[in-house]
């Protein structure tokens, strides 16, 4: 019934107050009986409201039907690396508020979650928000998730080592809001998907280049979830020959072990001690777009590793579009620009047929693509 009740609203929505029950049962495909049901149960529970009829030159009047944006909230949060990310969205999705926090480091999982209740308590509380329309809290975070058993396996680029199995039921428990998490990447592409530059887009892939390095997937219109065991879009752990940096998953080679936000400063500190002012992946940018030799030999290599998981991304998913973001992500960045030019230099041109860009959305990406899927699991 959920899944009807998202195609429903979500039809709806699309009509700006002009969609029939017609308009909807020939938008979604479904049965009239069922679309019937679903669109009395939606105004029923006060999520769907009718306008007044249209009147035809002939028939029965058309009753046009509008999302009643107020009647749910839905909140959004995005665990990363370094910071903390929460939105709290209406029925449209419209985002009534946003805060960030400062992501603390791991030090057990009692101490995480109250952080985490806390956080999201104050954050709530500064959006005014009417605690009975706040239906489900949509979590996104930076690490290996389960999302069929609702716990976080691991988050090595903020403390949390693999294994840990941090069940966040308690999360939602005290919050008394039903909880759905996935991985960064994944809420960053459901974001993309329904929201973004591309949006609507079948077959898109987005790439985030940050602390981690890491992509999501919509394949023929469907998001592509992660799990452990079976992981979509792990490209910042591909092994890469010739690179003897340890990842913070255990293994030697990752990518993201030397294309990292945090591994590019152990990187530079390592290769130019005399050098503190290239000791940070922002100024090591900076410094390779100003033509600074040894930056650019660190970040040329990073955007080449960097190529050959984007590349694998498209030799796996054929995307129709790709979207970047993350703090490694400017237009006008050394490393960007370099990952584009290698990107290019690896595939054919027959696959090179698609457009690039940055996601619009900001840093709210993941935090916007958590509540939605919060709806569309608990509408």
């Amino acid at each position: 019934m959920s899944s009807f009740r998202v195609k429903v609203l979500d039809t709806i929505r699309a009509g700006h107050g002009d969609a029939s029950r017609k308009d909807v049962a020939r938008e979604t495909g479904l049965a009239w009986g069922t679309m019937f049901k679903t669109v009395a149960s939606l105004i029923q529970d006060g999520f769907v409201f009718e306008r007044t009829p249209l009147r035809n030159t002939q028939g029965r009047p058309s009753i046009p039907l509008c999302v009643n944006p107020d009647a749910a909230h839905w909140c959004g949060v995005d665990v990363g690396a370094c910071g903390t990310r929460f939105v709290l969205c209406d029925l449209n999705f419209r985002i009534l508020h946003q805060s960030e926090t400062t992501t603390p480091r791991y030090h057990g999982a009692d101490a995480f979650r109250n952080w985490l209740v806390e956080f999201l308590e104050s954050s709530l509380e500064a959006a005014r928000a009417e605690r009975s329309r706040v239906k489900a809290l949509g979590l996104s975070i930076s690490g290996n998730i389960d999302h069929e058993r609702g716990i976080i396996v691991s988050g090595g680029n903020w403390g949390v080592k693999w294994g840990e199995n941090m069940e966040l039921a308690p999360v939602g428990e005290k919050l008394g809001l039903p909880l759905f998490a996935v991985t960064t990447q994944n809420a960053a592409a459901c974001a993309e998907y329904h929201f973004g530059e591309f949006a609507g887009c079948p077959n898109l892939v987005t790439i985030g280049l940050g602390a981690g390095i890491g992509s999501g997937v919509v394949s023929l219109g469907k998001l592509l979830l992660s799990q452990p065991g079976r992981p979509v879009g792990y490209i910042g752990h591909i092994l890469i020959p010739g690179n003897t940096q340890k990842c913070t998953c255990g293994f030697t080679g990752c990518l993201e072990a030397f294309s990292g936000g945090n591994f590019l400063r152990e990187v530079a500190q390592r290769r130019f001690p005399s050098r503190p002012e290239l000791h940070d992946a922002a100024a090591l940018d900076r410094a390779a777009a100003r033509g600074d030799q040894d930056a650019v030999s660190i970040m040329d290599t990073a955007a080449s590793y960097n190529a050959v998981g984007i590349a694998a991304m498209v030799q796996l998913y054929a995307p129709e579009a790709i979207v970047f973001s993350g703090g490694q992500v400017r237009a006008d960045g050394f490393l960007y620009q370099s990952t584009l030019r290698h990107l290019e230099g690896i595939l054919p041109k027959e696959r090179r047929q698609f457009p690039i860009g940055i996601s619009f959305l900001g840093t709210r990406q993941s935090a916007l693509g958590a509540a939605r899927l919060a709806y569309e699991q608990f509408i």
